[in-house]
């Protein structure tokens, strides 16, 4: 009866030293990272080289994705597109490329960051730029959009935050029904001009916030979809603010954000200057003239942004509450 203890004893520590190796695998498995699982072979990577095809044919041969830093060439153009057929992801991140010649039918995101970019064009095609979703320009030189960019059918989203735009025809955009996300902030746009006709229906998210905008005529009825606007940083009339406001409390968007230290007035959480009388005719005029105008600078962004006007879209009553002359609804 001893050795029938002890070996039930023995066979029973060696069933728990088998369980607990075994959950112990299953733990450290669901540990690792999926990306490190992947490795880090799924990047090509150059760095601080002078971009010809004889540098970029080896890395364009990998495929996945391919990430270009501190390099340098005066156009990044269609021949340079044509080495990367098996490239799904393209960053161009800082050196000096002044210009891109988009020309690929096989890229699905393009980044270019700090490039010192001056310029962005399209070739045109027969066939329709559907496959790119992501384009992302930020920290350069940029000031002006091509026409062109009205090919890049296949657009999701599309980020050109952070650049020297000073006037933008939206109208550019209205091939891109499949636009979610348009990201303006952060330059020194002074007038977002629109034909009445265009409808990004499928827009959801709209950031035009540190800019130096005094009114958006097309805001919000080219954007039917809308859940999301930020709008704070800029020169607003008064008299747009309180029509912005209702517009965004029928509509059930959110506005994200608030302006603080106001040297004019402040009216639910954004900063808003005198004028009223002329508001009517400057979008008027948006609608019909692409001339720029000039204005003072907005506000910088400023520490711990909040939300200030919501409202939820299955709701038609604005829970709201008033405090001075600043109105949050929730």
């Amino acid at each position: 009866m001893l050795m029938t203890a002890r070996y039930r004893d023995v066979m029973l520590m060696c069933l728990a030293v088998l369980l607990l190796g075994t959950g112990c695998g299953q733990v450290c498995g669901r540990a690792v990272p999926h990306h490190r699982l992947r490795g880090a072979a799924s990047v090509g990577r150059l760095q601080n080289v002078t971009l010809t095809n004889a540098s970029l044919f080896p890395i364009g041969r990998l495929g996945g994705e391919v990430s270009l830093e501190g390099c340098l060439i005066e156009n990044f153009g269609p021949a340079l597109f044509g080495l990367l057929v098996r490239t799904d992801c393209l960053t161009l991140r800082g050196g000096f490329i002044p210009t891109v010649t988009f020309n690929s039918h096989a890229l699905d995101t393009l980044v270019i960051d700090a490039t010192g970019l001056k310029w962005f064009d399209v070739v045109p095609s027969e066939v329709a730029y559907a496959k790119l979703r992501i384009l992302q320009i930020t920290r350069t030189k940029l000031e002006h959009l091509t026409p062109n960019l009205s090919l890049l059918v296949g657009l999701k989203r599309l980020d050109l935050s952070q650049n020297q735009l000073a006037y933008v025809d939206l109208d550019v955009l209205g091939a891109m029904q499949r636009l979610r996300d348009l990201d303006l902030s952060v330059n020194r746009i002074v007038r977002l001009d629109a034909s009445p006709e265009l409808q990004l229906a499928g827009l959801r998210n709209l950031w035009v916030s540190y800019n130096r905008l005094r009114s958006f005529g097309a805001f919000p009825g080219a954007f039917p979809a809308l859940d999301t606007v930020r709008l704070i940083g800029n020169a607003w009339h008064c008299a747009w603010v309180d029509r912005a406001r209702a517009n965004i409390i029928r509509h059930g968007i959110t506005a994200f954000g608030a302006d603080y230290d106001c040297p004019g007035e402040r009216q639910g959480g954004l900063c808003c200057y005198g004028g009223a009388d002329d508001v009517l005719g400057e979008e008027e005029a948006q609608t019909t003239t692409s001339t720029p105008l000039d204005t003072g600078i907005g506000t910088q962004p400023a520490n711990g942004d909040d939300l200030t006007l919501r409202e939820s879209n299955r709701s038609t009553e604005p829970i709201g509450v008033r405090y001075g002359d600043v109105e949050i609804f929730l």
